[in-house]
């Protein structure tokens, strides 16, 4: 079955045509649930194919959020998030879901090379090769679907994922969700960990707040930070999740400096911004000297909201860039 889009001839987004540069503006950020224009990294598509399409992103030299100690290399949790915009964008343009529907994202996973994201003396332009699968329609809709992506840096392997999103109508959602046409007031944030101990350099971006327990936190979810909550959210956005997991990793391995070149998140609750929620995080079997796996959970009035598998890697300092080229990768993980 070709997607609804197609199939009823009323897309109305039409795709671009032969010629089409890829990295010329970005797509409508409607089209991807961003409020900040800065903050859309998707920057073109077409469909190759009845559930293929070909997508361009790009990521800008330096980010405010999204960076690494030394900004030798672009941040792993930046191919999460264009993954994430890649699944919405799909929904919208490929699928035709109306605007004001709402997204699910039930789980997201990504394995990566460090060697692809070299900061180079140009903005990062990739190449999304998306492929659909497990779609599902409900009463003549798109219901749900997966998405698999393959990234390319200058025809070059930078990383792999996928995501599982569920589409929800306004009606239904706010049914979901109990709401009544007021938000929630989120909890006051915390004090937040020492931020070095989560690499970080201001206090504003720290999303944990000590516990009592050694390896568990709770989540600092500030509503007014301009990227976390690039717009008003009812509930933790799953970045937020992301880099709770990421933050948490970083303080369990301190001293080291590591990132996560491989994450798989489920989520299966709706993190409530009016409670708190407890963050765990231990190591487990499997390190070498470089390589240790992280489990992370996120769990709210004693049930699991949200499980995160890391695999991080000690950071080693970026090869020089040629030309603003990132060197030949060494080969993706195996994917998981």
């Amino acid at each position: 079955m070709p997607p609804i889009a197609a199939l009823a001839g009323d897309n109305p987004y039409p795709g671009p045509g032969s010629g089409y540069d890829f990295h010329e503006r970005t797509v409508s950020r409607h089209l991807v649930h961003r409020a900040t224009v800065a903050e859309v990294f998707i920057t073109g598509w077409q469909a190759t194919g009845p559930y293929d399409f070909l997508l361009g992103a790009q990521w800008p030299r330096s980010h405010g959020f999204y960076r690494l100690p030394g900004d030798d290399r672009h941040d792993p949790l930046l191919l999460a998030e264009t993954i994430r915009q890649a699944g919405l964008l799909l929904g919208h343009v490929g699928f035709g879901v109306p605007r004001g529907y709402h997204f699910a994202l039930n789980d997201l996973s990504y394995t990566l090379d460090l060697a692809g994201l070299t900061i180079g003396t140009e903005p990062a332009s990739l190449m999304l090769r998306v492929a659909c699968q497990d779609v599902r329609m409900r009463d003549g809709r798109l219901g749900s679907l997966r998405i698999l992506v393959e990234a390319e840096r200058d025809g070059r392997p930078v990383g792999r994922g996928s995501g599982h999103l569920s589409v929800i109508d306004p009606g239904s959602y706010d049914r979901l969700r109990g709401l009544d046409g007021t938000m929630p007031v989120p909890l006051a944030p915390g004090a937040p960990t020492t931020p070095e101990l989560v690499g970080r350099d201001h206090s504003s971006d720290v999303v944990l707040t000590p516990a009592r327990q050694p390896g568990t936190w709770l989540l600092r979810t500030d509503a007014r930070h301009p990227v976390l909550f690039d717009r008003p959210a009812d509930h933790a956005p799953g970045m937020l999740v992301l880099e709770a997991a990421r933050q948490a990793a970083r303080q369990l391995r301190h001293p080291d400096q590591v990132v996560p070149v491989e994450v798989i998140t489920s989520f299966s609750r709706y993190i409530e911004l009016d409670r708190p929620c407890l963050v765990r995080a231990w190591l487990e079997p499997g390190a070498d000297a470089r390589r240790v796996p992280v489990r992370v959970t996120l769990e709210q009035e004693g049930r699991i909201a949200a499980d995160c598998r890391l695999l991080t890697e000690s950071l080693a300092p970026a090869p020089a860039p040629s030309a603003g080229n990132p060197p030949p990768g060494s080969g993706l993980p195996i994917a998981s």
